[in-house]
């Protein structure tokens, strides 16, 4: 599937899931008390790190067919890793389920029971993004989000109750069922000849994997590390207060997730300079317009929900700091796959993980808040933004690109810390965007509003054939 194809499928997956994600957004925290938002993020939170129990299996499987057609693939050889991988997960539920019953802790209990369907489904995913499935990878994207968003509206609105268990249990519930789905789609892409466990496939993709998966996983403590801190610093109040603020910019992700989706498999085939720059050009402009968004959230909240008015102190950091992000998810961490570099990855994540361990301790004791934990993930984001800059330096943008960057989030910035009314800072905001855009970066908006205006032309010439084309089959 081409790069334009599998971007607009995953787009337009990812635009369903941004509009049921605002719905339940704001939903959940203004129709919940504060202490079972607070229980549900954290299950949450530690979902998240289930990943790392299939040791690099999956990431090996990723690496090894990445690029490749998955039908001109072995199928029989796909099924039986793929059945050998669900009965090692299964070995690791029993595993931790066992060590969770003796700790008597609920919550893990709870992450047990998800390891299996979380981990095969996103096993299933990654399969679909790494061969360039894309139509079945926004498929089962919209699935997801569809399940949780009626497990929540159901146990909101027909229930009617505010304990945090029956959400994190109908969440569970909603693997399993998105799980089954997900088997059946297997069974319609290959033949039915049968599976065995082969215990060779699990040395092989850990041994390939491993690294990129500690990689990937260093990258989850980092997203999360910044809400540990608050949860066991500061508490349950705070860390509601904080998870809201990472659930908004979170939101951010939906319109980049596209292009991280599918840049690893266009990176496969080509990694060519001026492409990878403009990649780069093309994400910093969309960011820049996407951070934007915190002036009308910021509105929202104000009128809305109230209750959670103290997590805007830590907003508009957040997403300067998911800013850099976005260069990082799209074009570094991409590159790093594509070019087999996974132990550099693994390196490079590993001194990040201590730098934001030491920096949220340092910005916690000179202020005990949100605020400053906030500014720790900014510095941090920061840091490893230059780090794969200056790794991949023939992929460098020119002075004026990098000042447009500046420009931006200065502004940003200063109209978020200075100006009060959101409606004017927003204005002000979007003027100096399209002046700054228009003057430091019009190569790469004129670049997008050609290839928009191939995409309408194709799709008003499709149209035009099959109207042409009715009279002729009557």
């Amino acid at each position: 599937m081409s790069f334009k194809k599998g971007f607009t499928y995953v787009f337009f997956s990812n635009l369903l899931a941004f509009l049921i994600s605002v719905i339940t957004g704001f939903i959940l925290p203004k129709l919940l008390s504060i202490d079972t938002y607070s229980t549900i993020k954290l299950f949450q939170l530690y979902i998240t790190y289930v990943g790392i129990l299939h040791l690099g299996f999956s990431d090996g499987m990723y690496l090894k067919y990445g690029g490749k057609d998955i039908k001109k693939m072995d199928n029989g050889e796909i099924k039986t890793e793929f059945k050998t991988f669900k009965c090692f997960q299964l070995f690791v539920t029993i595993l931790f389920l066992i060590i969770s019953l003796i700790l008597k802790n609920i919550i893990l209990v709870y992450c047990c029971l998800s390891i299996l369907p979380i981990n095969v489904g996103n096993y299933l995913r990654n399969l679909y993004q790494a061969t360039g499935r894309f139509d079945s990878y926004a498929k089962f994207t919209n699935l997801n989000t569809l399940f949780g968003f009626f497990v929540n509206l159901f146990l909101l609105f027909i229930i009617k109750t505010d304990n945090a268990h029956f959400y994190i249990l109908g969440y569970i519930l909603f693997y399993f069922i998105y799980w089954f789905f997900l088997e059946l789609e297997m069974y319609r892409l290959f033949d039915k000849k049968r599976a065995f466990f082969n215990f060779n496939y699990i040395i092989k993709n850990v041994k390939s994997g491993f690294f990129l998966m500690i990689g990937n996983f260093c990258n989850v403590i980092f997203t999360g590390i910044d809400r540990i801190f608050v949860q066991k610093l500061l508490g349950g109040i705070e860390f509601a207060y904080y998870s809201f603020a990472v659930s908004i910019e979170n939101l951010l992700n939906t319109f980049i997730t596209p292009l991280t989706a599918v840049m690893y498999n266009y990176f496969c085939h080509n990694s060519n300079t001026e492409d990878v720059k403009r990649v780069k050009n093309i994400v910093l402009l969309l960011g820049g317009l996407l951070i934007s968004s915190v002036f009308i959230i910021k509105i929202l909240v104000f009128h809305f929900l109230d209750k959670y008015t103290s997590s805007l102190n830590v907003l508009y950091i957040l997403f300067v700091a998911q800013y850099f992000s976005f260069v990082i998810k799209c074009v570094h961490l991409n590159l790093f796959k594509a070019k087999k570099l996974q132990n550099v990855y693994f390196g490079i994540m590993v001194v990040i993980i201590i730098l934001s361990v030491i920096l949220n301790l340092v910005f916690f004791n000179i202020n005990n808040s949100i605020v400053f934990i906030a500014y720790a993930t900014l510095i941090v984001n920061f840091i490893w933004f230059l780090v794969g800059e200056l790794y991949f330096k023939n992929y460098w943008l020119n002075y004026k690109e990098y000042f447009y960057v500046l420009i931006i989030l200065i502004s940003f910035i200063i109209l978020n810390a200075f100006i009060i009314n959101n409606y004017v800072a927003f204005i002000i905001y979007i003027v100096i965007y399209l002046i700054f855009t228009f003057i430091l970066n019009k190569e790469t908006l004129t670049y997008l509003a050609k290839e928009l205006n191939k995409m309408v032309k194709k799709k008003q010439s499709g149209r035009l054939l099959m109207r042409l084309e009715k009279p002729l089959d009557k």
